[in-house]
């Protein structure tokens, strides 16, 4: 159950990573809005590909690379993930640090969606409970996507430095923050930080 919990936690986030142009055409900056419109346009590119047979591994990959990405701030997840730990890394840990987070979020996406079916009538809505205060938001989303009548709502997490990005993902229950936070800590007390740092390394 938790596993395929945080499979639709890496689906959401990836999918909030859509172009920013999006935001753009609605005409307001809210993160309401941009949460709305990234994650409409990633899965309409997800749909687009498999309308037309293209959904291989390389351009679903391409589609998380190029979409997702730039509307995830890493930088700030991965310095909350490892909390009072981050400061005690190095410049190149760090950057190792962010890419094996950021591979795995990419490897576990691209799994997901080549098995994803059906993208039809969808239907994205603004929850009630959200807020924003300063350059933080977090936006309840309520997300149905077929015939089927499958339901999603999520919590995205949101950060304003330059524009408004998205550093967690909250599924009913499960935080992806909160998970991976969880797991490096667990390694830390049993193998100390060199020991998470090795283990990021063989993988």
């Amino acid at each position: 159950m938790i596993k395929f919990m945080l499979k639709i936690l890496f689906i959401i986030l990836s999918i909030s990573h859509t172009n920013l142009a999006f935001a753009s055409d609605s005409n307001t900056n809210s993160p309401n809005q941009i949460a709305i419109n990234v994650i409409e346009g990633a899965l309409l590119s997800l749909k687009t590909l498999k309308d037309k047979n293209s959904a291989s591994t390389y351009n679903i990959e391409a589609l998380v690379l190029n979409k997702l990405m730039p509307n995830v701030n890493m930088d700030y997840a991965t310095k909350l993930m490892l909390g009072e730990y981050w400061n005690k890394l190095n410049d190149k840990q760090k950057i190792h640090f962010k890419d094996y987070v950021t591979r795995s979020i990419v490897n576990d996406y691209v799994g997901l969606l080549k098995s994803y079916k059906d993208i039809n009538n969808l239907n994205i809505s603004v929850e009630p409970g959200g807020k924003t205060r300063d350059n933080k938001a977090s936006v309840k989303l309520h997300i149905s996507l077929n015939n089927r009548n499958e339901q999603y709502f999520i919590t995205l997490k949101m950060i304003k430095i330059n524009q408004w990005l998205i550093y967690d993902a909250v599924f009913p229950g499960l935080s992806m923050l909160e998970y991976y936070k969880k797991n490096f800590n667990s390694i830390i007390k049993r193998k100390g930080l060199d020991g998470l740092i090795a283990t990021i390394s063989n993988n």
